[in-house]
């Protein structure tokens, strides 16, 4: 990727961000509904249980307002929890829910810059929602893999599969329509309208390889695969429910374990 789209995809990025920050949470029903809340304490509670140490030290990377750090915090396994975000706005949301929790720790930078500057090792490393709006993705995942204790495991939540069919499509774009127009209050409703998503989002709209990324995992003889799954997720619990009968998926969950 040229330089300049990358720096176009980040600067999109942290004006999308700015503006969304406050409404986050409202805005993504399809991250914030009881049934996706659920499944990712699940699938949180089946990781950490596949790490064989009494103490933590978590990387959050791409943290926004805090949807799975604030379920870390809450872990008694977990003794820290770093939660970095290039949006200093989506940061000052979690740090709100957070209240002043001692084992948050906060990193106000883009992924690939933080990843390259640090020198920690952990012991879990999360991406959820992220590596879609990320310039090279596979380049951020090699640089997360460096960080990875032994025994560790590295779990991405939220991602689009890259999937296509007629259905799944038209059900997408009804999905957001109706959700935006006829769910949210004015004032966010406003906001959510006047989000542009072209570059801030550009594999979701470009094609996101979810099977290159997943060949790339599995070929290396460090790491295990532990977690593997595609689902559909919406707004609206009506489409989440004949999203299960649709054969093609719009997400996906991974977890490797690094040996």
């Amino acid at each position: 990727m040229e330089q300049e789209l990358a720096n176009k995809i980040i600067q999109a990025n942290i004006e999308l961000h700015q503006k969304e920050a406050q409404f986050y949470d409202k805005i993504h029903p399809e991250i914030f509904c009881k049934s996706e809340q659920n499944l990712i304490k699940n699938i949180l509670k089946q990781v950490l249980a596949e790490i064989k140490k009494d103490k933590l030290n978590v990387l959050d990377l791409g943290a926004g307002t805090g949807n799975i750090t604030l379920k870390l915090l809450d872990n008694e396994k977990v003794e820290s929890v770093l939660a970095v975000d290039l949006s200093k706005e989506m940061l000052d949301e979690l740090e709100k829910k957070a209240k002043d929790n001692p084992k948050l720790k906060i990193a106000n930078k883009p992924a690939d810059i933080f990843l390259m500057d640090d020198d920690e090792k952990y012991d879990l490393i999360v991406i959820s929602s992220v590596l879609h709006h990320l310039p090279d993705y596979f380049k951020t995942i090699a640089l997360v893999l460096e960080k990875l204790n032994p025994g560790g495991v590295f779990i991405i939540f939220h991602e689009p599969t890259g999937e296509k069919s007629k259905i799944l499509s038209f059900l997408e774009w009804l999905d957001v329509r109706l959700f935006v127009n006829l769910c949210l209050p004015a004032d966010i409703k406003k906001v959510a309208k006047s989000l542009d998503h072209t570059y801030s989002d550009y594999h979701f709209y470009h094609g996101f390889d979810l099977p290159g990324v997943k060949k790339l995992l599995e070929e290396r003889e460090d790491l295990k695969l532990i977690i593997f799954r595609r689902h559909n997720n919406f707004d609206l619990g009506v489409f989440r429910l004949i999203g299960r009968l649709i054969p093609a998926k719009n997400h996906f969950i991974l977890a490797v374990r690094k040996k």
